[in-house]
């Protein structure tokens, strides 16, 4: 197993954002398996939006990332 940590810290007006990531990947017979576990804090006016909101963005975001990939790639499905 191979894993990758992506962490994100942000500060402005609207507030903060801490986020951390792990993308695993495992084989699995002749696929590769690929796990996600992410955590994000916020604080100030952007908290306001909702953990729910944020969350919903960044599922949106490695939605249409490995999309992308896949096309690039020319994976048969994710």
């Amino acid at each position: 197993e191979t894993s990758y940590e992506l962490i994100v810290e942000g500060q402005g007006k609207a507030g903060f954002v801490k986020g951390t990531s792990v993308i695993a990947l495992r084989a699995d017979g002749a696929t590769t398996v690929v796990d996600v576990t992410a955590a994000v804090h916020t604080g100030g006016p952007i908290a306001r939006l909702g953990q729910r909101l944020i969350g919903g963005v960044a599922h949106m975001m490695l939605e249409r990332f490995f999309a992308c990939l896949q096309s690039k790639v020319g994976l048969k499905s994710l």
